[in-house]
């Protein structure tokens, strides 16, 4: 995959259609910069992968924060469910 399709990719993945300005502020890098790389004008800098991986991976810890949550609240609604059918069969 081509550096400007991966960090597009990227980029919508982490903060959809209107990713440019996000990722440029995430990275503390100008807007231009980003679209430039983008559109493949310029080369993304190594240093510029190393900060948008741990951007990434700050992302994915808290998706897991939310994974761990959505799962909780499902389970606890489910035991409210089992608990409120078991009453109603009394």
């Amino acid at each position: 995959m081509d550096d400007h399709t991966l960090i597009a990719e990227i980029g919508l993945a982490l903060w959809g259609a209107a990713w440019k300005e996000p990722m440029a502020a995430a990275l503390k890098q100008p807007q231009s910069a980003v679209s430039d790389w983008a559109q493949g004008r310029l080369p993304v800098p190594v240093d510029v992968w190393k900060d948008l991986r741990e951007v990434t991976r700050l992302h994915r810890l808290k998706l897991a924060d939310f994974d761990q949550d959505l799962d909780r609240r499902g389970r606890d609604r489910r035991q409210v469910r089992r608990l409120v059918q078991h009453r109603a069969a009394r």
